[in-house]
């Protein structure tokens, strides 16, 4: 057995594992990093195919309606007007 410093072969041994476990962990990380990228692409996608809430409650498409019908009772809206304000108001 031989003491003190290691010879050749053993610094190029060393060597080696030193530089394959750090590809090996600069893999791992980038690899990492890539799906967390793709998580958030992924996210910001949906968001942007997701509609976007008009706002408007349940409650006011019907103040909406019955105001839109107290309209065309007192004559001020025609049929063909009262049916497409109505359409207006059920699609937002």
């Amino acid at each position: 057995m031989r003491g003190g410093r290691p010879g050749l072969i053993g610094t190029v041994a060393r060597t080696a594992v030193i530089a394959g476990t750090a590809t090996v962990t600069t893999r791992a990380v980038d690899k990492r990093m890539q799906e967390r990228e793709m998580k958030k692409a992924a996210q910001v996608q949906q968001q942007v195919q997701a509609p976007a809430p008009t706002g408007i409650t349940q409650e006011e498409k019907m103040a909406q309606l019955r105001e839109l019908a107290e309209l065309k009772q007192m004559g001020a809206l025609t049929e063909e007007e009262f049916q497409q304000e109505k359409q207006k108001i059920l699609a937002q």
